[in-house]
């Protein structure tokens, strides 16, 4: 089975999310990234500035004789060509610039922490990769003609992707929270969507099984009218093939039946005229075949009419009324094979359904009970009530029956090898079918002592 329609729509709409939020970070950290090294130039540009304004301050100190600031006052100008001074870190929140002084082409001064860069020879900003402890750094270089010094301020765009990477991160968390209630509302919003689908499932599988008019395609989604459209010709199509089945089945019974009735009383006329003869015996035989085909194809009728996915007009019928009467029409049966009818514990109980249909069914029942009946010769019929359901039994004895042989019993066409009879095998499969027909239900069992077969029909009881 494949995957529901609901999950799949789900996982489809929460995986294009989720490729909306990863592309939307991409975009973000790539704008954030030029936005970055932006910032970065200008605070580049503003740290040189400020050096270059202190480096001419500290110019004119040294060309007026004055005392230095008291962060440069313990070293020796005229030795940071050799040794080159070292500035106290600059204090700041954030990210703290490298700084580098040149004069004369000799490194003079750098902040306390800064690497120490090449010598610039042009102007501008630059990328520099160190590889002591693989740094990254964007780096200005400007050359100061007053005071014939280069300076170098640089800032490490590690730290400062770090930091990005840090707000975006704190910026993004939010979306990780929402995720859950997104897979909710995503899946919330598949079920609700999908409602219009489910609708029409349920108003197709509640249907009974004979009605065949369209489905209404005015509530339908434009998306669902193609395959309503097409249930609906699918509908007109099984009808017309119904109804066809229908007219076929009554025309073959009845073009079946004439003949067959035609040929037994032709034989009937050649018995009486040939009464004592050899070919009486012959012509008894005949009259068998053609009773017994007759009563296959009165059966095969009765099959197709009995069909219980077929609807049916259904009243109140006693079971016991129904009962004594089908039993009245067919006491001759038993009467012929010297049977006797025990009626043990018949109570009046009504149920709904369809009478002729419950006549058809006991008189199966009955003429199943007295044709093969080969034991004790006494039918006992039952009738009562467990639980909900209103149960008939009618039981008769006869040489037992293996497992496998009641299971086929209602199956079409199937009689226990060697029975007697004119049976065609059909008897059990109607009863079958039209207790299916009452939402009811056939079970065969063995009698007492496991001898003898008992049928006993399940059928819901009216309170």
């Amino acid at each position: 089975m494949t995957v529901s329609l609901q999950k799949r729509l789900t996982g489809i709409l929460l995986l294009l999310t989720l490729f909306a939020w990863i592309t939307s970070a991409a975009v973000t950290y790539f704008y954030a990234n030029r936005a970055l090294l932006e910032q970065v130039d200008r605070q580049l540009g503003q740290y040189v500035d400020l050096v270059t304004y202190v480096t001419r301050v500290f110019e004119r100190q040294l060309a007026q004789g004055q005392p230095l600031y008291e962060a440069w006052s313990g070293f020796d100008y005229d030795q940071a060509h050799v040794e080159p001074i070292l500035i106290e870190g600059i204090v700041y929140e954030g990210l703290a610039p490298a700084i580098n002084i040149w004069e004369n082409g000799s490194l003079i001064a750098l902040v306390e922490g800064s690497p120490t860069f090449p010598l610039p020879s042009a102007e501008g900003f630059q990328r520099l990769d160190l590889e002591d402890d693989a740094s990254h750094w964007r780096i200005l270089s400007r050359w100061d003609e007053p005071t014939a010094v280069w300076i170098q301020v640089g800032i490490e765009l590690g730290a400062a992707r770090r930091d990005m990477l840090g707000t975006l991160a704190s910026a993004l968390q939010p979306l990780l929270i929402v995720l859950p209630l997104t897979i909710g509302l995503l899946y919330l919003g598949v079920f609700r969507g999908l409602l219009p689908l489910r609708r029409l499932a349920r108003e197709i599988s509640q249907r009974k099984p004979g009605l065949l008019d369209p489905v209404d395609t005015e509530s339908v989604p434009e998306e669902l009218d193609a395959v309503v459209s097409s249930l609906n010709r699918l509908f007109a199509r099984l009808a017309v093939a119904l109804e066809s089945e229908q007219r076929f089945t009554a025309n073959a019974a009845h073009e079946l039946l004439t003949p067959l009735a035609a040929i037994k009383t032709e034989v009937q006329l050649c018995q009486r005229q040939l009464r004592g003869q050899p070919a009486g015996e012959m012509l008894e035989r005949i009259t068998q075949r053609v009773d017994r085909a007759s009563h296959t194809v009165t059966q095969l009728l009765t099959l197709a009419r009995v069909d219980p996915e077929a609807p049916v007009s259904t009243t109140e019928v006693r079971l016991a009324q129904l009962l004594t009467e089908v039993l009245a029409e067919t006491a001759h049966l038993a009467a012929d094979r010297g049977l006797e009818v025990s009626l043990d514990n018949v109570l009046e109980i009504s149920v709904r359904g369809n009478s002729e249909a419950l006549a058809i069914l006991v008189r199966n029942l009955l003429v199943n009970a007295f044709r093969y009946c080969s034991g004790t010769p006494t039918i006992n019929i039952s009738l009562f009530a467990v639980g909900e359901n209103a149960v008939l039994e009618i039981c008769n004895d006869c040489e037992p029956l293996s497992e496998s042989e009641r299971a086929k019993l209602s199956d079409r066409f199937y009689r226990v090898p060697g029975s007697a009879g004119q049976g065609a095998g059909l008897g059990l499969s109607i009863v079958k079918r039209i207790a299916e027909l009452h939402r009811g239900r056939l079970v065969t069992g063995a009698g007492e002592g496991d001898r003898g077969f008992c049928a006993r029909v399940y059928i819901p009881r009216l309170s």
